[in-house]
């Protein structure tokens, strides 16, 4: 009877931490971000309440949230976000200089 408590036990605790890494990965930081490029672009409107207007490189707009420290004329660099909320949180955009 002792073995077979032993046993479940030990089995019991292979499983446990067996799925621990597979836990851990899923809340890792950089886990929210989608597999696509960088997307590099302009600030070119500045609007209240505190949205922006960006150009990308190519030439696509975005309407992204706005960082504290951005004027007309920034380099910044966005990352896309892999399950958005609304529109304007499907990029996180931060400037580069």
């Amino acid at each position: 009877m002792r073995r077979l408590s032993v046993s479940a036990i030990l089995l019991t605790l292979l499983v446990g931490l067996s799925l621990v890494p597979c836990a851990l990965a899923s809340q890792s930081p950089g886990g929210k971000y989608a597999p696509w490029p960088r997307v590099v672009a302009t600030v070119i409107t500045l609007a209240p309440r505190g949205m922006a207007t960006i150009r990308a490189v190519d030439g696509a707009t975005y309407e992204v949230v706005q960082g504290t420290t951005w004027r007309v004329g920034d380099p910044v660099e966005c990352e896309h976000v892999a399950s958005p909320h609304v529109p304007w949180e499907a990029l996180d955009c931060h400037k580069t200089s």
